[in-house]
């Protein structure tokens, strides 16, 4: 087992864990229900780069009408510290101090494991050998779902963006190639590159889930990525200035409206 001194207490997300969790998109209810039901009654279920509970608060919602619990692993010390209070109120939760490559999970004590807008930040030979080592039985379930917005780290792609047209139903099947075609914005490429390398037949699901910002919440989105300035940098002022203006370039009425589409592949993979 790693030592917890081994294990960073910071990421490029230190610092923003507030903004993450007020901001980032949520997951539609389809989604989670889709993805709850790929999963057996009674599974234990790894949350991996947890962040601030995105993913956990409502697997777990979902888990306490079927009798599975959550171990959500996070190594950030601040995103940590925001998934440690949206966690407090669900019994079925425990919270973890680990990374994709070292959860810190005992062997042989999870069923399915599930990564939320966090795969292409994995090593894939580590993280795939660490999911053998903490899966119990002979197969577990790998899951990743990505909110994939029409324009979502806008500084680094610019304020264009085709959006995606997804299906009217809530949610719809799509072959690999046709889903995987739908490059939209940054972590549309996320997930199209770590479906293609963490998995081997993956099912791919689509579900629409529109964001509409205010300035304030397109503010605070910009403000959650990786590569965005905390607001103590003296680059700050500037990276502020081309947020509001990719705002006021794109909002009708004060609102923004980004034709987010919820993407998830997963398959059960063998742990030989």
């Amino acid at each position: 087992m790693v030592s917890q001194q081994m294990l960073p207490q910071q990421t490029l997300f230190h610092g923003k864990a507030q903004a993450y969790a007020d901001a980032r998109p949520d997951y539609p209810g389809a989604a989670i229900a889709y993805i709850g039901s790929l999963i057996p009654d009674g599974s234990v279920i790894a949350d991996i780069g947890a962040g601030t509970g995105k993913f956990t608060v409502p697997i777990a919602r979902y888990g306490l009408e079927h009798s599975c619990s959550v171990c959500a692993v996070e190594p950030d010390a601040d995103m940590r510290g925001v998934l440690l209070d949206a966690a407090r109120p669900y019994a079925n939760i425990t919270v973890a101090t680990g990374t994709a490559e070292h959860t810190t999970l005992p062997d042989r004590s999870v069923d399915a494991i599930v990564c939320a807008q966090a795969l292409h930040w994995f090593d894939h030979d580590a993280f795939l050998a660490e999911c053998r080592r903490i899966s119990r039985g002979e197969r577990f379930l790998l899951v990743s779902i990505y909110n994939a917005t029409s324009f979502d780290s806008a500084m680094t792609i610019g304020a264009g963006g085709e959006a995606a047209a997804g299906g009217a139903d809530g949610g719809t099947a799509a072959s690999s190639t046709d889903a995987l075609s739908q490059d939209i914005g940054v972590s549309g490429r996320h997930f199209r590159e770590t479906t293609a390398e963490f998995f081997d037949h993956p099912a791919i699901r689509r579900f629409p889930n529109p964001i509409h910002y205010t300035r304030d919440s397109w503010r605070a989105y910009m403000d959650s990525h990786s590569h965005s300035p905390l607001p103590s940098d003296p680059a700050y002022p500037a990276f502020r200035a081309r947020v509001d203006a990719i705002f006021d370039a794109r909002a009708d009425g004060g609102i923004m409206t980004d034709d987010n589409i919820t993407m998830i592949a997963s398959e059960w993979l063998s742990t030989e």
